[in-house]
């Protein structure tokens, strides 16, 4: 995509937030959903586009608030907000200003503040003296993104477990990894058993190009549709594609593929909103490097790793495990559907997660946000 198209749909996504904006309070305060208190608030000053990145914590803060922490969100876009009413039943405060924000948590008396992403208008809101600034993320992943300098503003920074401390410290030069907390995937804690299929259930959840060629991890444009073809016809089967929601944002080929592929493959098409729980439903998963694939890993699910990019989940997994081309794909995924997962796929779990206990995760966060 140009940087003149890019620039345009911004400006547009901006004038339609600020046209709903009169709308959008009067939303919240019809479903009598305005902050009133909050020790612990989500900061998201993203528009809709990255509403992902803020959805993935919503449940686990609404888990929080049910266990006595009251927890609501901060938001800077009223389209986010409106999707967000969709959604959570979570407190929200919607404003533009950074000062009045600042002045609002003052009044409730805001103990910490949560980040999901390194937006740069985090780094405006970390002026704010008084809370601590917590980073969370919206997932585990070796990526690039994964070891940004940017860690360092925050008073903690929230980990899956010992692997990324590891990759932090290695990677990001004079950063004090006390500020490092492990918690391992809190957003894992609710999921739910499926019901048993005769059919071998196989979840395809690609990422997305990134924003920068050093970002692009994504199977789509080059494995996709071979990928998908490999199980046509074939009734051992049952497919789901859960392509990453930003997938064709930055790249006109993989705009043009991934809208082909939504096309072809409408009926394949996930109907989960939780890729957690669409991970519980699969019985084995093809991802690339994402946390699609780490959260596998930590639910036992068998996994097929694309990409040739090296990471500790490659170098770690079986070599039968990692998928270069798609010759031969389904034998590969009845055959690992059959076997379960490998014993190197689960020491891998205890390697990128503090841990995989239902509730713990949940409740680390909760220890952290109680203590600061």
């Amino acid at each position: 995509m140009s940087l003149i198209t890019s620039q345009v749909n911004q400006v547009a996504g901006r004038a339609r937030s600020i046209f709903a904006e009169r709308a959008v309070r009067t939303q919240i305060a019809e479903a009598k959903q305005e902050l009133g208190r909050a020790e612990n608030v989500l900061f998201f000053a993203e528009g809709p586009g990255q509403f992902y990145q803020l959805g993935v914590w919503l449940e686990t803060f609404e888990r929080l608030a049910a266990q006595g922490q009251s927890a609501g969100v901060v938001v800077m876009d009223a389209l986010t907000a409106r999707e967000l009413l969709k959604v959570s039943k979570l407190p929200v405060y919607f404003t533009r200003s950074i000062e009045q924000i600042e002045r609002k948590l003052t009044e409730l008396g805001t103990r910490t503040i949560c980040y999901v992403n390194n937006s740069q208008r985090n780094f405006t809101m970390l002026r704010f003296n008084g809370p601590a600034h917590v980073h969370l993320n919206h997932g585990e992943s070796e990526k690039a993104s994964m070891v940004s300098n940017q860690l360092k503003a925050y008073d903690y920074a929230c980990v899956a477990g010992p692997a990324a401390v590891a990759r932090i410290s290695e990677s990001i030069a004079r950063f004090d990894v006390k500020h490092l907390v492990q918690i391992g995937r809190p957003q894992l804690d609710a999921l739910t058993p499926e019901s048993p299929s005769t059919k071998i259930r196989v979840l395809y959840a690609p990422t997305w190009e990134g924003d920068s060629e050093a970002m692009d991890y994504s199977s789509v444009v080059r494995l996709g549709e071979s990928i998908l073809t490999q199980f046509e016809g074939d009734s051992r089967f049952e497919v789901r594609f859960r392509p990453h929601p930003k997938t064709g944002d930055n790249s006109v080929a993989a705009k043009r593929e991934i809208a082909a592929l939504r096309t072809r493959f409408a009926a394949e098409l996930d109907p989960l909103t939780d890729p957690g729980q669409s991970l519980v439903w699969a019985d084995v998963a093809i991802c690339d490097t994402s946390a699609m694939a780490y959260d596998a890993v930590a639910l036992n699910v068998p996994l097929f790793l694309t990409g040739e990019r090296p990471s500790q989940l490659r170098d770690r997994l079986p070599q039968e495990q990692l998928l270069g081309s798609a010759n031969g794909l389904a034998q590969r995924v009845a055959e690992l559907a059959k076997a379960g997962v490998s014993g190197r796929q689960k020491q891998l779990a205890q390697y990128f997660f503090a841990t995989t206990a239902p509730g713990d995760a949940t409740k680390k966060l909760g220890q952290l946000l109680g203590s600061v």
